[in-house]
């Protein structure tokens, strides 16, 4: 008993140590507040619109009400008109700006936040309230590359999922190991990245500024 009370002690005691460093790297590093090389996105309204009518044509086909077996392409416009209206609304994260890019197999996605949205993941929002709000409150740019990936269920009654491998994480022009993206944003990270998609999808593909979407 005095050995688990003692394995116990050893494991809250390394996870505050972790929790401790990462907070001391968010709170005093300075490259994290210097913003990256930026291109800014251009889309319309139309491509809004454009988005959700293709992403629809895949609950369609998932009900059987269409019959269309033709790979479904979202370009880059599309996907950045749709996530501007829909990413806080999905995941209580608000960017500002939100830029996604397709290129050599991977997506890639910069936004402008403040650092308080980031920090959602326990014990962050406990250790919030001692610190100065003009630190909480410093806008910070976001950076993840990663792979696009289908996880088809392993048998009729599972759920088919997509998720975001991660390659790369970066606060400003800082890199910073993808463990600490986890740590940071908790739940919503899982929800961000790992979603549910319709079970018709069979893979996704990224090339140079679009992705093609192939069903069954």
């Amino acid at each position: 008993m005095r050995l688990g009370c003692f394995g116990c002690l050893v494991l809250v005691v390394g996870i505050l140590v972790i929790v401790v460093a990462a907070a001391g790297f968010l709170f005093l590093s300075g490259n994290m507040a210097t913003a990256p090389d930026v291109q800014p996105s251009r889309f319309t309204r139309a491509d809004g619109f454009s988005a959700q009518r293709k992403l629809y044509e895949l609950v369609m086909r998932e009900s059987g009400r269409s019959t269309r077996t033709d790979p479904v392409v979202l370009s880059e416009a599309e996907v950045n008109a749709f996530l501007a209206n829909h990413l806080e609304e999905a995941a209580g994260l608000p960017f500002s700006p939100l830029i996604v890019r397709f290129a050599g197999g991977q997506l890639e996605l910069k936004g402008q936040t403040v650092l308080r949205h980031l920090l959602q993941g326990p014990p962050f929002p406990q250790f919030m309230r001692y610190m100065p709000a003009e630190k909480l409150d410093q806008p910070v740019w976001v950076t993840v590359r990663g792979r696009f990936v289908v996880e088809h269920p392993r048998s009729k009654t599972g759920r088919t999922y997509a998720r975001m491998d991660v390659t790369e994480f970066a606060l400003g022009k800082q890199p910073v190991g993808k463990w600490l993206l986890w740590l940071m944003l908790g739940q919503t990270g899982s929800k961000l990245l790992r979603f549910q998609i319709p079970a018709v999808v069979d893979s996704v593909e990224i090339e140079e500024r679009r992705a093609i979407i192939r069903t069954q």
